[in-house]
């Protein structure tokens, strides 16, 4: 009788130990929005988002749909048409433009409607891509790269910043 109840405790013992723990599921996320900024890694998975227009601005005007993320006083954001669409943009080929605020100073690559260049309209700087590489009901996923100047607008002369290693994958 003494060896069937150790043997029974053993086996109580074993099947409590290999029973799976109760743990909370992970906290659902928007997604992601992370690049490199001069080779400092910005990263926003909280406030992070995609802004799809569902009518026209004023005046008729299409409104864009906004990819962006905020971090520690810098915010990057996408500026693409209002209907997306899988593929490369190459900037400033495009009215496509990534914007990038750090403070109240504005860097584009692209087009920059703030730079006023008489009856064409915007004035286009930098160069870089965005790649929108998948669609679907509920995200949407790509990357982005750009070597962005200062808006010269402003008066001041600073360093064009490098985004490299940009990417993100959003819940609509």
């Amino acid at each position: 009788m003494k060896k069937q109840l150790i043997l029974a405790t053993m086996l109580a013992l074993f099947v409590i130990s290999c029973s799976k723990k109760n743990n909370p599921p992970a906290p659902s996320t928007k997604g992601y929005f992370r690049a490199k900024v001069d080779g400092v890694f910005f990263s926003d998975s909280t406030s992070a988002n995609v802004t799809i227009p569902l009518f026209p601005g004023p005046g008729g005007y299409p409104l864009w749909t906004v990819i962006s993320g905020s971090s520690n006083g810098t915010r990057i954001a996408l500026i693409l048409p209002p209907f997306l669409s899988t593929g490369e943009r190459l900037l400033p080929q495009s009215l496509d433009a990534i914007t990038i605020n750090i403070s109240s100073t504005s860097f584009y690559a692209g087009s920059n409607n703030n730079i006023s260049t008489g009856s064409s309209g915007s004035k286009v700087q930098g160069s870089g891509k965005i790649n929108i590489l998948e669609i679907t009901s509920s995200y949407v996923r790509g990357s982005f790269e750009c070597i962005a100047p200062v808006d010269s607008t402003i008066g001041v002369i600073l360093p064009s910043l490098n985004i490299t290693e940009g990417e993100f994958n959003l819940n609509f």
